[in-house]
């Protein structure tokens, strides 16, 4: 008679936290593979589950120390040990240490030789603002693994990056027939393909969405806004609206929303850092270039406006970067779950700003290629505008506005990432605005106390008068007047968010009314902005 072999005690261990980690008991997980490094530290598979739990519970000081056991232990130059640096720079990189991530991945990528190595080690390099770097990593995946949904998907956000749309479609339809035949697809795959164009009644992705089974709340959340974007773009508004629906309702139950979130962090920034904060000048040399951070809603513009100031010759743009908000919560030393809320701006309002500014240009280092300005624009960062000023005193901080209807239907017909989490709901959409209008009022008279007013600047005004808002901008943030900023369509390197398609044409007004498509359907959102004072009767 067979008699399987017993396992050993770490093994034995490493099974337990496996069963529990499957079964979402994350600190009976994390009590077995404790168990299992103190059975055996040498057991690296311990370390490796150890890690991911951390990861699962978004731990990531946890595991970046677990991986790191796994990186000293792993013998040099193994294929483990570059397993192990890869997945120690996901935590890093979440965590908000770019710089570290960054260099965990160049030492790894010699000893990475299989397609969802390729395919992570991509990821991180992506997230970090290196898509350069990260592009050929991802032709090798999909080159090695060409049924691999997941490197298909990398690769086809890569091309689109860089402006090959015709590439990234291509790509696009690789990974979803990929996932198709394997069972393994990627969701948001429909969605980046329904966005990358308009499509038309005859070529058009409809009948395949509507016929495609979904498993999980995301597939089909991602499913339904794909619909609503191609049902738009051919014109049937009620379908559109009602796929549109059926998203947002997924969506916002995801993780939930309430306006009191909102409401505390303006009540921590009025108490914590008053305006009289503002008057006393800080002469202390900051390092690196002059900074230029872009802000506002999401859809606003932040990325024409960036594309207009990166065609110019002094300025490099760094991306949508984490980095301040990682700062603050890593200086700070909070332990609450969310990266900002009343006791990290109380925390933060203890710090001393210049170590605020030389934590951010640490780890921002790696991306700098000389420029004198730098642009980081990430437009959530409105929530730090007050703080970012005492960073950085001499800063430029861009205040992009748009009509607000336009806004935030733009924010609401999208499905984002672990962001906007008032995105969902109409109700939520008009709180949030409300919110958002009543912190940057504060902040505009912080600002004005110190002496560096913010620089305002309207997408209406842009699209309707370019030349002269553009020279105005230019004036504003201390630099000459260069004609390729007419032309931010031409401007250089990658842009990586969801306005990559568009800002690749023209500046137009395309976009100007759009949400009166759906006016009957929007008129909640409508109402309740007039009834806030942020819109008239006639809009």
């Amino acid at each position: 008679m067979f008699v399987s072999p017993r396992l050993s005690p770490a093994e034995e261990a490493v099974r337990q936290a496996y069963a529990a980690h499957r079964e979402g008991d994350l600190d009976r997980a994390r009590a077995a593979a404790l168990r299992a490094t103190g059975h055996n530290p040498d057991h690296l598979e311990a370390w490796y589950v150890l890690g991911n739990i951390a990861t699962s519970a978004n731990r990531f000081d946890d595991a970046v120390a677990a991986f790191s056991e796994g990186v000293n232990r792993a013998p040099e130059g193994s294929p483990t040990r570059g397993q192990f640096m890869t997945l120690r720079a996901r935590a890093r990189i979440a965590e908000g240490f770019a710089a570290d991530a960054v260099a965990d991945i160049r030492a790894a990528i010699d000893s990475i030789a299989e397609a969802p190595g390729l395919v992570a080690a991509a990821t991180v390099l992506s997230e970090a603002g290196l898509e350069a770097e990260a592009r050929p990593l991802l032709e090798r995946a999909a080159g090695l693994a060409p049924n691999d949904a997941a490197a298909w998907f990398g690769l086809a956000g890569a091309r689109q990056f860089f402006g090959d749309l015709k590439g990234a479609e291509a790509a696009f339809e690789t990974s979803i027939q990929c996932g198709l035949r394997t069972g393994n697809p990627v969701p948001m795959a429909w969605m980046s393909l329904a966005r990358l164009r308009r499509w038309t009644a005859e070529d058009n992705h409809i009948a395949r969405l509507e016929a495609t089974q979904c498993r999980h709340s995301l597939d089909a959340a991602c499913v339904a806004y794909s619909l609503f974007k191609e049902y738009d773009d051919t014109g049937n508004t009620a379908a559109a609206w009602d796929a549109l629906q059926h998203g947002s309702m997924i969506g916002g139950s995801i993780d939930p929303w309430s306006v009191d979130e909102d409401k505390a962090l303006l009540d921590g920034w009025q108490a914590y850092l008053p305006p009289s904060r503002f008057g006393t000048a800080d002469d202390r040399p900051r390092p690196g270039p002059r900074r230029i951070f872009i802000i506002g809603l999401p859809r606003s513009g932040t990325t024409l406006v960036e594309r207009i100031l990166v065609a110019h010759s002094e300025v490099q743009a760094l991306g949508e970067l984490k980095t301040f908000g990682a700062a603050v919560k890593i200086l700070g030393q909070t332990a609450t779950p969310r990266l900002l809320d009343p006791d990290t701006i109380a925390a933060a309002s203890r710090l001393d700003p210049l170590a605020l500014a030389e934590w951010y240009t640490e780890q921002t280092a790696y991306l700098h290629d000389g420029s004198a300005f730098t642009i980081d624009k990430l437009p959530s960062n409105h929530e730090y505008a007050g703080l970012i000023r005492l960073a950085f005193p001499d800063a430029i901080i861009v205040h992009v506005r748009r009509e607000p209807m336009d806004s935030l239907f733009g924010a609401y017909k999208l499905l984002f990432s672990q962001a906007h989490r008032w995105s969902y709901s109409q109700e939520h959409l008009a709180q949030h605005y409300d919110q958002y209008r009543r912190l940057m009022t504060y902040w505009r008279t912080c600002l004005d106390a110190s002496g560096q007013p913010l620089v305002e600047i309207s997408l209406e005004d842009l699209i309707r008068e370019p030349e002269a808002q553009i020279r105005r901008l230019l004036d504003l943030c201390g630099m000459p007047f260069e004609d390729a900023c007419l032309r931010p369509h031409e401007a250089r390197g990658a842009v990586a968010t969801a306005s990559s398609a568009q800002v690749r044409a023209p500046i137009n007004a395309e976009g100007v009314g759009a949400w009166r498509r759906y006016a009957t359907e929007l008129e909640p959102l409508r109402a309740q902005l007039e009834a806030m004072g942020y819109v008239g009767a006639d809009v």
